[in-house]
């Protein structure tokens, strides 16, 4: 039996957010397992999912907060941008001074579009996507989303928030299709806001069941038949990547990907049973989920640098085998323990400014997990 409504620290869900950002640095580093690359879109599909539910449920307990006069409206959307900003801005910048320092193109010319978390505007204006800051546009899709999210959910109508959240994976849907009709470059399509409501509103569905009913359990009779509907959405999901992108199926992809991405998420919160919870609460995923934020922020800059070395000792990238494993472990290794750096020594005495933030605001400062990474994945 699972419930949605379950409170405590879920390892499980550090364990998967482990698994897909390796995903990605997999597709990103050209590593080995070539027929994992293809789910970087599932792993974004997952981290919009689980960024939906998590913020959602943190903005209905601030709702409920300054609803029994414990705080005020605005009290609340400050303390929640404060919290987030403390925690995704030191890395984010930290990562952009570097590549400033290092004078990799086109960073020096773009700081008006990457500082405010509009690097996805900015792929959108040029029609391409740079690779020293390719990886950005889900962190600025995501920041964007956490902009606007808090007030709806402070200023709408309760009744209204499932509507809301309906309403928003319909939006996304009818972007998709207004971008076959009218002919719409794919850059906007995929890095628009627009494009990844669904998946956030999946998530949010999850919260609001969760915290409107925090009694709902599911029989492992219901996991097991709603995971094989999961599997079966994700797999016509893959089938329609097949597909011209001008294809009116193709407007599905990213809701039946989202809602197989909804059910992990609802299983990880009250956990997978046997083998496979053990295995995502290891103590090595755990912690490669927990840093998997510095993780995402870092790595270009690592496969930037060891690119010219690379080349040299073990030849073209397309070459595999052995190599490709060898390549693979090393930008993973450097990666991790700069990520691992960064999070012991940079992050975390910086984010004890949350505590100070908090009693500034006149609540005290829970504390929390690292931020769980985004990720980039082209079709």
């Amino acid at each position: 039996m699972i419930s949605l409504a379950k409170p405590a620290y879920q390892p499980q869900m550090d364990g998967l957010r482990a698994l897909a950002v390796l995903i990605i640095l997999l597709h990103h580093f050209n590593g080995p397992f070539h027929f994992l690359h293809q789910f970087g879109p599932v792993a974004v599909r997952f981290f919009f999912v689980l960024s939906g539910y998590l913020i959602t449920r943190i903005l209905l307990k601030s709702r409920q907060r300054f609803e029994e006069e414990k705080s005020t409206g605005w009290s609340e959307y400050g303390r929640f941008q404060m919290r987030r900003l403390i925690r995704t801005l030191p890395p984010y910048y930290l990562s952009i001074l570097m590549v400033f320092w290092l004078d990799f193109p086109p960073v020096r010319e773009t700081l008006q579009w990457t500082l405010p978390f509009l690097t996805n505007l900015y792929m959108v204006s040029i029609n391409d996507f740079p690779h020293t800051i390719s990886h950005f546009w889900s962190i600025a899709v995501q920041e964007q989303f956490y902009l606007v999210w808090p007030i709806v959910i402070f200023c709408l109508p309760k009744k209204w928030l499932k509507y809301t959240l309906a309403l928003l994976i319909l939006a996304a849907v009818g972007f998709r299709f207004y971008c076959i009709q009218t002919g719409a470059p794919d850059i906007f399509r995929w890095f628009s806001l627009l494009n990844s409501l669904d998946s956030f509103a999946i998530g949010g569905i999850l919260a609001w069941v969760s915290f409107r009913h925090p009694g709902l359990i599911v029989g492992s009779r219901t996991r097991l038949w709603s995971g094989a509907l999961a599997l079966v959405a994700l797999a016509v999901a893959h089938g329609f990547r097949y597909l011209p992108l001008q294809n009116y199926a193709t407007i599905w992809i990213e809701v039946l990907e989202a809602a197989a991405m909804g059910w992990v998420v609802a299983c990880s919160v009250q956990g997978f049973r046997g083998w496979p919870g053990r295995l995502l609460a290891s103590r090595p995923l755990t912690y490669i989920g927990q840093v998997s934020y510095g993780i995402y922020v870092y790595h270009i800059i690592v496969s930037i640098l060891l690119a010219p070395l690379f080349t040299a000792v073990f030849g073209p990238i397309e070459n595999g085998g052995l190599a490709q494993v060898v390549r693979f472990l090393i930008q993973f290794g450097i990666t991790l323990g700069f990520a691992a750096f960064s999070w012991h020594w940079f992050e975390q005495p910086i984010l004890k400014l949350r505590d100070r933030a908090a009693r500034w605001l006149g609540t005290k400062a829970v504390p929390e997990k690292p931020a769980p990474a985004s990720a980039l994945a082209r079709r």
